[in-house]
């Protein structure tokens, strides 16, 4: 059975090589010819370069599973830029949430806490592979079996995390310590102050 499948994809790959050398040598058959495929790719150049730098958007894309999970997608290069994001993020999140509780539900364990890790997602069928920190937007942790997927395996696309906590110099007041990753390794640390 192995040998009729290894066949097979030697033919495929054949056919596939003698398509693409077909197409070539039409699209290179004369000078007008020439022109045009040269004129039509770097029109596509062109229309991909500009939708990347001006229409990519970063997104914080929240898992279906695990509420204090969020992907951020397309993020920033600038990292100062991209802690501000998560800054004005984790603060936006946090109004919202204590905007929600009310008397004596509102406490410092009723926050719930945040985490950021960078979008990725394999492509293909990789059977032995890691399938990237998309598999987590709709699936749990999976420690056991033929594939092992695991967050703490994506620790070098870690973003941020944020936990809240009673002020020390205040303890009428909230304060959430915010922790910036590069890596895996701590760039930067900051306390925010909760009303």
């Amino acid at each position: 059975m192995e040998i009729v499948v290894i066949a097979f994809l030697i033919l495929l790959l054949i056919v596939v090589v003698f398509l693409g050398y077909k197409l070539l040598r039409f699209l290179f058959k004369s000078k007008g010819h020439t022109v045009i495929t040269l004129s039509l790719c770097g029109i596509v150049v062109l229309i991909v370069g500009v939708n990347h730098i001006f229409f990519k958007k970063m997104q914080f894309i929240p898992s279906k599973i695990y509420p204090d999970l969020y992907l951020i997608k397309n993020p920033m290069k600038d990292k100062n830029e991209l802690e501000t994001a998560i800054r004005e993020f984790v603060m936006e999140t946090v109004n919202q949430e204590s905007g929600n509780l009310e008397g004596p539900t509102k406490t410092a364990t009723a926050y719930q806490p945040l985490r950021f890790y960078e979008y990725s997602k394999s492509w293909g069928i990789n059977v032995f592979a890691d399938a990237g920190t998309a598999y987590f937007l709709e699936n749990e942790e999976d420690p056991s079996g033929f594939v092992v997927e695991e967050l703490s395996m994506y620790s070098d696309l870690r973003l941020a995390t944020f936990q809240m906590g009673l002020c020390e110099n205040a303890q009428e007041l909230y304060c959430g310590e915010l922790i910036f990753f590069n890596k895996g390794e701590i760039t930067n640390t900051e306390v925010l102050v909760i009303q």
